[in-house]
C-alpha cells in the first residue's frame, strides 16, 4: 500500500515532519488554519533543506521531492480527504488534539491510520473517544525532524497489527530510526529520561541554588552533555513541558508533580522557547 499522507499542524514540528514524508516520496497534504504561518513555514523549511544539501546531507532529489509532493491546505476537512495516514502535530493540549481527531475519525474510513507526534498524550487516551480505536497510535518525532534521527512508536493494547506496522514502515522509509514501546508510558523513553534532568535542575533554580545558565553550563561541562536542560526545555518547548506537568500533577495530586511557577509565567506569557524567540534564552525567531 503506497501511502497519502496528511500532517495536522504547521507549525515547526508538523512542517518538518511533513517535509520527510515528501521527501520520502509520499503524496502529503499540510494543514493549518493560519495561511501566512504556512506559507512561511513551507519556505523556511525549504532553505532549511537547501542548507542541508549544501553540508551533503540532503541531495537535490529530496528537494526536488519536496516541491512535487507537498501541498499546503487550510481546511481540517479538505486536508484528510483520500488520505489513508494522518500525522497529528499540533499544540501538546489533551482538549485541542481529541477535538481534530473526534472530528475527523467521525468520517474518514476505518482502514486509516491515525497517529499522534506527542508523547505525553497517550493513544488510547485519545482513541477512547472516538471512531475506530483500533487506529490510534503515537509517532514521536524529535525536533529539528529533518535533522534529527529518531522516532519513538507506542500503542495501545489494541492497536491493530496493520497501523503498527504501517507506521513503523513509514518512519523507516522516512529514513529515521525507529524504537517501539512494549507498553505505553507518558514520555516514552527519551523523555521520561530527559523529564527527571529537567526536573531536579527546574528544583535547583526554585531553591535559588544557582542561576538557570550556571546549572547548564554545570550539565555541560560536568556530564559533557551538548546542551543543558534549560536549553532543552527551550528546544522542545515550554509548553510541552508544562502541560505535561499539569497533566501528571492533576492526576497524582501531589505537589511536587506541580509545574514551577516561574513555567507556568513563561507559558501563560507566550515564551515557548525558540519557536517563539524568547524562553529561558532569548533567540533570533526563525
Amino acid at each position: 500500500m503506497i501511502e497519502k499522507i496528511a500532517v495536522i499542524g504547521g507549525g515547526q514540528m508538523g512542517s518538518q515532519i511533513a517535509a520527510l514524508a515528501a521527501m520520502a516520496g509520499y503524496k502529503t497534504s499540510l494543514y493549518d488554519e493560519n495561511r501566512e504561518n504556512l506559507e512561511y513555514r513551507y519556505k523556511f523549511v525549504e532553505d532549511n533543506i537547501k542548507n542541508l544539501i549544501n553540508k551533503k546531507i540532503y541531495t537535490q532529489e529530496k528537494l526536488d521531492a519536496y516541491k512535487d509532493n507537498l501541498d499546503l491546505r487550510y481546511s481540517l476537512d479538505e486536508v484528510v480527504q483520500e488520505k489513508s495516514f494522518v500525522i497529528e502535530a499540533v499544540v501538546e493540549r489533551h482538549d485541542v488534539k481529541l477535538e481534530i481527531f473526534k472530528h475527523i475519525s467521525s468520517f474518514m474510513g476505518e482502514e486509516v491510520v491515525m497517529a499522534t507526534n506527542s508523547s505525553f498524550i497517550q493513544a488510547s487516551e485519545l482513541s477512547k473517544h472516538c471512531n475506530h480505536p483500533e487506529r490510534f497510535i503515537n509517532m514521536h518525532f524529535f525536533y529539528p525532524p529533518i535533522r534529527m534521527d529518531l522516532v519513538e512508536i507506542s500503542y495501545p493494547d489494541n492497536v491493530s497489527d496493520d497501523v503498527l506496522e504501517r507506521t513503523k514502515t513509514v518512519s523507516k522509509n522516512m529514513g529515521r530510526s525507529v524504537v517501539v514501546l512494549k507498553k505505553e508510558t507518558p514520555g516514552f523513553i527519551v523523555n521520561r529520561m530527559l523529564a527527571a534532568l529537567v526536573d531536579e535542575a527546574y528544583e535547583l533554580y526554585d531553591e535559588g541554588i544557582a542561576d538557570f545558565e550556571d546549572i547548564d553550563i554545570a550539565i555541560k561541562k560536568g556530564l559533557n552533555h551538548p546542551l543543558g536542560p534549560f536549553e532543552l526545555s527551550d528546544y522542545s518547548g515550554l509548553d510541552i513541558h508544562y502541560y505535561a506537568k499539569l497533566k501528571k500533577f492533576k492526576e497524582s495530586g501531589d505537589s511536587k508533580d506541580e509545574p514551577k511557577k516561574f513555567l507556568e509565567e513563561k507559558v501563560l506569557n507566550g515564551d515557548l522557547g525558540v519557536k517563539t524567540g524568547k524562553g529561558f534564552y532569548q533567540y533570533k525567531k526563525d
